[in-house]
């Protein structure tokens, strides 16, 4: 039986798409808090036939693509859909506990990424020469363009070539998590399902997230904590931190910080574990007031300035981190390890409230 699966669903209306759909994170399957409380006015879906559907984001010159899809809870359990980060198991329960007390709602999709094949890539190609269901301006200005596939021989050419894929969770390991536990509560019904967006291998804007340490912290304390195990080199300039070499900002100066000893594979030799092992987890010798320094994981599309700004003000540090690649995602993935939560950040999200279950 295929676990790609087409799916019903009520879609919203292209009148009502603008005022309806919200971005990611403001949703609570994201947020693990309802921010508006806003009760779903039916009048804004219509019904829609069992189908698949392409949905696209376009923002300038960026464009994102990729198929929405019901994925089995089975191949989130046996493997085929494999995860890369750790969760929080708070978080978790908070998602169990919200989707208990919710009969229905608007689904947060789960961004997959598979080795796309010779059907996906004709049909995403072919598909979108043609009129749209949807096409609007969605929150931040990416263009939100969706098409129908409906059932028929190019639909199930598709979804026995994806059946036969391996996909990586790309975004939505604590989604992922929650349906887990949800399914076995259940008693692991054949029929349980997530929804999902499915994109190529590199489909997605891949960043990181960067580490800022609340101070006030002894600078020279934590250039030696660091110095332990890292080079360090001064630079006049904000450090660009690529695979290898991380930035460091303390103290109003700029570190570039390159790790010296012999890496590991898999996740013990990543950047942001060693970063985590060897300095983070040791940071609180270096804290000035005594106090247990804060550790924020900050997206790396968020403004430098801003937070050395910040680490000027408290005397605390910015740690700054390139993705890790594709190939080391993978790597970890097959080998069923993970990396720390937030060590990879995928752009851009997919929506809330274009689907509705129905």
């Amino acid at each position: 039986m295929s676990f790609v699966r087409l799916f019903p669903a009520r879609v919203v209306r292209q009148e009502w798409a603008r005022r309806t759909v919200s971005s990611l994170a403001e949703s609570v399957d994201e947020s693990g808090i309802d921010l508006y409380g806003v009760s779903i006015d039916p009048a804004a879906y219509e019904e829609s036939p069992v189908a698949l559907y392409v949905y696209r984001q376009t923002s300038g010159h960026a464009s994102y693509v990729g198929i929405v899809c019901d994925v089995s809870v089975q191949a989130l359990a046996d493997g085929r859909v494999r995860g890369h980060e750790a969760v929080h198991q708070q978080r978790v329960d908070a998602l169990v506990w919200h989707h208990q007390q919710t009969s229905h709602g608007t689904p947060a999709l789960v961004s997959l990424l598979h080795r796309a094949g010779e059907v996906y890539t004709r049909i995403l190609e072919a598909v979108q020469q043609q009129p749209p269901l949807l096409d609007f301006p969605g929150p931040s200005g990416w263009q939100q363009t969706v098409w129908r596939l409906p059932v028929g021989d190019e639909t199930s050419a598709l979804t026995d070539e994806l059946t036969a894929a391996d996909f990586y969770i790309a975004d939505g390991h604590h989604r992922v998590a929650a349906a887990l536990e949800e399914w076995a509560l259940a008693g692991k019904p054949d029929d349980a399902t997530v929804l999902c967006q499915i994109h190529p291998m590199d489909g997605l804007g891949l960043s990181s997230f960067h580490r800022r340490v609340s101070g006030p912290l002894d600078p020279e304390g934590l250039l030696g904590l660091v110095s332990a195990d890292f080079d360090l080199l001064e630079v006049s300039r904000a450090a660009v931190p690529s695979s290898g070499s991380m930035g460091l900002y303390v103290d109003h100066r700029w570190f570039e910080v390159t790790y010296d000893g012999a890496r590991e594979r898999g996740v013990a030799g990543l950047d942001v574990t060693l970063l985590q092992s060897r300095i983070l987890d040791r940071v609180t010798a270096v804290a000035s007031s005594g106090r247990v320094p804060v550790v924020d994981a900050v997206p790396a599309t968020a403004d430098v300035d801003a937070l050395t700004a910040r680490c000027d003000v408290d005397g605390g540090a910015l740690f700054t981190l390139a993705p890790p690649s594709y190939e080391a995602i993978i790597e970890v993935a097959d080998a069923d390890e993970v990396m720390p939560p937030k060590a990879t950040y995928f752009e851009p999200k997919p929506c809330t409230g274009i689907f509705l279950r129905p």
